[in-house]
């Protein structure tokens, strides 16, 4: 009994301390962007677009992604953790996930992936 007593009391403090430490959107919203920067400066080395048209680049894709990711950028909270979905026409898509004040989100290949995918929608 006291075994079970001690494992009851170790998953309540877990409990607590995800509770407690959920983070909010603006943690979101840094994790993401800066995913969504380097992959937007990847692609720009890839395509050897660098010096001032490089610099003026990432200051038009930073300002395009905080103004995406503000206007688009859902969190779904839980109980125990939250989940930031972005709405892009309708279409909801995961992108992190935040507990214990840590926000996971997706890799550089897969933004990269995301950014090429939706500049060839627009290029159409």
């Amino acid at each position: 009994m006291k075994k079970f007593l001690i494992f009851i009391g170790i998953i309540a403090v877990v409990a607590i301390a995800l509770m407690a430490t959920t983070p909010d959107k603006q943690q979101h919203q840094e994790a993401i962007k800066s995913v969504f920067v380097s992959a937007v400066n990847a692609e720009l080395r890839e395509n050897h677009i660098d010096g001032a048209v490089g610099s003026i680049a990432t200051a038009a894709a930073i300002t395009g992604i905080d103004a995406f990711l503000n206007h688009s950028l859902i969190i779904r909270d839980h109980r125990f953790f939250n989940i930031g979905v972005i709405d892009y026409e309708g279409e909801f898509q995961m992108i992190s996930v935040g507990a214990f004040n840590h926000v996971w989100t997706l890799n550089e290949d897969q933004a990269r992936q995301i950014i090429k995918q939706k500049m060839k929608t627009l290029a159409l």
